[in-house]
């Protein structure tokens, strides 16, 4: 009996290894991905560093307008996909830099987080860089990739050079209400004093 438990826990153990290592396999290569034939994929896979890089792939059909305009729609198509997996990084990455920053900074940054969002969408895509690029006699297709690292440091500049605009923008504020000088008028201080007289 003890024998037959030991069995089952070591074939249990057996089957979540397998499926360890079946989960780590599909997070680290492309995705399957049924418009782009298999051997493509294979290739795609020894171009790109999933734990490093952000990637995508674009197609598109070559009709009468020929390779050249199939190719350069397809790069658009790979750095549409791109734009949004960026999108997505740098969410996180800013929303992780929330979590540090006081309640008071929230407010400022808060109603502006969208704009600074795609602001860094914009700088990061800037820095993606074709990987490959194939043919068939149907299609055509693009691979774009880009450092996670690159769109790391990039969320960090744009969020930080935010805080400090406006911090800059604060103390120009405050430095000239310093040296602004404020003038009573006259008529002013004699009415007050009046107010301030003693009736007997």
């Amino acid at each position: 009996m003890k024998k037959f438990i030991f069995l089952i826990c070591i074939f249990t153990l057996f089957l979540s290894g397998c499926s360890s290592i079946s989960t780590f396999i599909d997070e680290n290569l492309p995705k399957k991905n049924t418009t782009i034939p298999v051997a493509l994929q294979e290739q795609i896979a020894t171009k790109i560093n999933p734990e490093n890089e952000l990637f995508a792939v674009g197609k598109s059909n070559i009709d009468k307008s020929g390779a050249i305009i199939a190719q350069a729609k397809a790069n658009k198509h790979a750095k549409d996909l791109l734009k949004e997996q960026i999108k997505k990084e740098i969410k996180i990455n800013f929303n992780t830099f929330m979590l540090n920053t006081d309640n008071y900074s929230k407010g400022i940054i808060s109603p502006v987080l969208s704009d600074l969002t795609d602001y860094a969408v914009d700088v990061a895509l800037k820095n993606a860089s074709q990987k490959g690029a194939w043919e068939n006699d149907t299609s055509v297709y693009s691979l774009f990739a880009v450092d996670r690292d690159k769109i790391t440091e990039v969320s960090k500049q744009v969020f930080t050079g935010y805080l400090g605009d406006v911090s800059g923008k604060l103390n120009s504020i405050k430095n000239k209400i310093g040296d602004m000088e404020i003038n009573v008028p006259a008529n002013s201080l004699d009415s007050n004093s009046n107010n301030n007289e003693v009736i007997d």
